[in-house]
């Protein structure tokens, strides 16, 4: 069983989200990416590490009105992805009559876990 969580327009730029989502690899175990990014204390980790707390209990949510009985210690991540959102212009005045463009960029974070461990030893296709 699949699940995802979607964040639209959050307010932090896409490189800044990403630096954390290479930190959780495909593969990893939820509960084991939401500790790992709990340490740290930044605005990025902390909207990566609600998305993924958003998909974990999409997840129950989604099993409980199936009647699915899931344990949610085997959650793993499939895919994160941060795109560009929507960048905010702003002004800046400067000396003698002029103005800089002040970019406020935003990010969209989409987030897929499954509750199934992904196999390690893939074949060879033939």
């Amino acid at each position: 069983m699949k699940s995802r969580a979607i964040e639209k327009f959050i307010r932090v730029s896409q490189t800044k989200v990403l630096r954390y989502a290479r930190e959780v690899s495909p593969g990893m175990l939820v509960n084991e990416a939401i500790n790992k990014l709990s340490f740290i204390n930044t605005k990025g980790a902390k909207v990566l590490k609600k998305a993924l707390e958003s998909a974990k209990a999409n997840m129950i949510s989604m099993a409980t009105v199936h009647n699915i009985d899931v344990d949610d210690s085997n959650f793993t991540v499939e895919k994160i992805f941060v795109l560009k959102a929507p960048t905010y212009k702003r002004l800046r005045n400067r000396g003698r009559g002029h103005a800089d463009v002040i970019s406020k960029r935003n990010s969209h974070i989409y987030v897929e876990i499954s509750s199934e461990r992904p196999n390690t030893a893939t074949s060879r296709g033939n």
